[in-house]
C-alpha cells in the first residue's frame, strides 16, 4: 500500500472508514507522504496494533527523517519495522 499526500487529521478522517481494508496489509510505503502529524502517527500505531493481533509487524517503507523522529519521540518505535530510504 502506498500512501500519498499528507498523513494528517483530515486525511486520517477520510481513510478511517476504510481502515479495515487498509489494515489487512502488513506494509505501507510512505515515501510519497509530504507531511505527517500526530494523527498520522496514531493512525500508523493503530495499523501496527492490528497487524500484531494477526501475529504480524507493520513494515513502513520510505519513512522520512521527520517520521522516524516522531515515531521515536512518541516512544512507539518498537511497533514498526522501518525500511529507510538510502
Amino acid at each position: 500500500m502506498k500512501l500519498t499526500g499528507n498523513l494528517d487529521a483530515a486525511q486520517v478522517t477520510a481513510w478511517w472508514p476504510e481502515r479495515a481494508e487498509l489494515f489487512r496489509q502488513d506494509n505501507v510505503d510512505v515515501s510519497a507522504v509530504n507531511k505527517i502529524d500526530s494523527s498520522g502517527v496514531a493512525f500508523l500505531v493503530k495499523w501496527a496494533q492490528t497487524c500484531q493481533t494477526n501475529h504480524q509487524r507493520l513494515l513502513i517503507q520510505g519513512a522520512s527523517p521527520e517520521l522516524v523522529q516522531l515515531i521515536s519521540l512518541y516512544g512507539v518505535s518498537a511497533l514498526f519495522d522501518l525500511d529507510l530510504p538510502q
